[in-house]
């Protein structure tokens, strides 16, 4: 994997230099872009729950109102060597989308409001991606469908329906997203006869928030500093159509590098998913598993939530002109680190879009969920169990 990422910026390099300055090129001009979406939101869960105090979000209410918003400065400009250049940043702008857990807070939302930014070179070769975007598996990465794009870690259903702990949110989607948008370098092949490969070089699976908070910087364990827990990642995505069908084939596999602990080497991911199309039909599916070597340190495997786990999917989808319409099923296991038990989440989900006009869509979304501790059952008590419903509906606006 790095001689491949090594080989790869050389042939970068080598471009840039080989025809020297591009005088010919226009200076990056920055677009505008992204989208707002909001949702109204009423949701029902166990009494505990519901019974919160006055200073936690959602006490006086069973209906809130969430977003998510991004606002997207991109650019772009060729040079006479042929080589793209561009950039992209990507601005949170408003709306608490954050997973509510048993304290009532948010769990994302808290840190700096640059959600990604990076630079990238394209060229004959493929595409390098340098800076705070998702590794490559993630980017290659095929799921259940959802009519609404309400779908993975930021499912709503999930952000309204409390989290009883921390160990629940940590599988809440097959990619494979430990990483989150950390700083990484990422290499993407051209497409060959239908089949892309990328592959991703990450120093730090710290988040791109908690790595930039001073308690995370290191980690003592066995007498040694631990300043991050680097990863290397490839993945792999197939797409063609064979008559009136349409497939789409998806794997990934990202590897732990704990050398300077001189333990914990058998830490990885693997994830892989298929989708069919036929007419207005989508059927698409996915899985996700998790193995961390027992001798992670617990200070850095709670840090990146890492714990061994796996997840699945199933989605059915139908579009026909400006409508579509979904059902969906998630199912996830994830390690609780206290215990040996495990911590479990189910969910059912039905979804409805229809599009008004160009960048604009009226969304619906109706899901259950359920968290459930097996070590607390097993122990005679029910703590941290919770289920219910949310029902949603929205609008989605494209820029």
């Amino acid at each position: 994997m790095k001689k491949v990422l090594i080989a790869s910026t050389a042939l970068v390099a080598a471009g840039l230099m080989s025809t020297g300055t591009a005088s010919a090129a226009e200076k990056i001009k920055l677009d505008l872009g992204g989208f707002s979406k909001w949702w109204v939101v009423g949701a029902w869960q166990d009494k505990s729950y519901e019974a919160v105090t006055s200073t936690q979000r959602g006490a006086a209410s069973n209906v809130d109102v969430k977003g998510d918003n991004e606002i997207f400065f991109s650019g772009e400009t060729k040079l006479d060597n042929g080589l793209k250049v561009g950039v992209m940043v990507e601005m949170e702008a408003g709306g608490n989308h954050g997973n509510t857990t048993n304290s009532g807070t948010s769990t994302t939302g808290a840190g700096d409001v640059i959600d990604k930014s990076y630079i990238f070179v394209e060229g004959g070769f493929g595409k390098v991606i340098l800076g705070s975007e998702a590794n490559g598996t993630v980017l290659l990465h095929v799921m259940a469908p959802d009519a609404a794009a309400n779908w993975g870690s930021e499912n709503q259903v999930f952000q309204s329906v409390a989290q009883p702990t921390a160990n629940f949110a940590t599988k809440l989607t097959t990619e494979i997203d430990t990483d989150d948008n950390t700083d990484k370098v990422t290499y993407v092949a051209p497409t060959f006869y239908g089949l892309t490969l990328g592959a991703s070089y990450i120093p730090n699976v710290l988040s791109e928030d908690d790595a930039r908070t001073s308690s995370n910087l290191g980690v003592v364990a066995n007498g040694v500093l631990d300043k991050s827990i680097a990863a290397y990642g490839v993945g792999g995505l197939y797409a063609n159509t064979f008559g009136p069908v349409g497939l789409k084939v998806s794997g990934g596999l990202v590897t732990y590098d704990a050398d300077a602990r001189a333990n914990g080497h058998n830490s990885y991911e693997w994830s892989a998913g298929t989708q069919l199309t036929y007419g207005g039909f989508t059927l698409g599916g996915s899985y996700r598993h998790v193995n961390i070597d027992n001798n992670l340190p617990t200070s850095l495997g709670a840090a990146v939530s890492m714990t061994d786990g796996r997840a699945w999917d199933l989605g059915l989808q139908y579009a026909s002109g400006p409508w579509a319409v979904s059902v969906a099923y998630f199912d996830a296991r994830a390690d609780d680190n206290a215990t040996t038990g495990k911590d479990k989440t189910t969910l059912y989900q039905a979804s409805g879009k229809y599009a008004m006009g160009p960048g604009v869509d009226l969304l619906a979304t109706v899901g259950h969920v359920e968290y459930d501790d097996e070590t607390a059952k097993t122990a005679g008590t029910d703590l941290n169990h919770n289920k219910g419903w949310a029902v949603m509906s929205g609008v989605s606006l494209a820029f």
